[in-house]
Order: structure tokens, then C-alpha cells, then sequence
């Protein structure tokens, strides 16, 4: 993980690049908070945080009492945004 970039910010790349490998498929959970939490050793809050920020980004829907769990397309929209990215540089 990159020393200078918030907690958050690393977890949220990591789980987009789950996603966008196929690592995490339409329709699978992603990690929880608590899991969060214990992979990338944050609090509460910020793994709260991911979560938002997934959602916001249009690749997960969280049912409550169930999870939060991969849209279809997801891993689509993140391909097609690293190719823009790359062909920008």
C-alpha cells in the first residue's frame, strides 16, 4: 500500500481492482466493514467510508441486513476507466 494515501482511499483501490480483475464478480459480496476493518487495519468509520464510496461510484448496492454486493457492469465501467486513464497519459 502506498504510504502517502489515506486508509480509505488504498482500500477503495484495492477492492476496484478485486472487481475489475473478476476477483469479485457481478453479484458477489464484498468484504463486510468488520472485514474491512481487519484486512486493512482501520476503523469503523473509515471502512464505513469504502462502502459509501463503492456505492457513490455506481459498483455496489448494499442490501441492508445482507451485504453489499457487486453491480453488473461494474467490472466494465472500472476496465473502461483505466483505458482512459492509460490512453490519457
Amino acid at each position: 500500500m502506498h504510504p502517502r494515501r489515506s486508509k480509505w482511499r488504498q482500500a477503495y483501490a484495492v477492492i476496484c481492482d478485486r472487481i475489475r480483475t473478476g476477483e469479485l464478480a457481478a453479484g458477489d459480496r464484498v468484504p463486510t466493514v468488520h472485514e474491512l476493518m481487519a484486512e486493512f487495519e482501520m476503523s469503523n468509520t473509515v471502512a464505513q467510508k469504502v462502502h459509501r464510496a463503492l456505492r457513490e461510484a455506481g459498483l455496489v448496492e448494499t442490501e441492508p441486513g445482507t451485504g453489499s454486493y457487486v453491480l453488473p457492469g461494474a467490472a466494465e465501467k472500472l476496465q473502461a476507466a483505466a483505458e482512459s486513464e492509460a490512453g490519457g497519459e
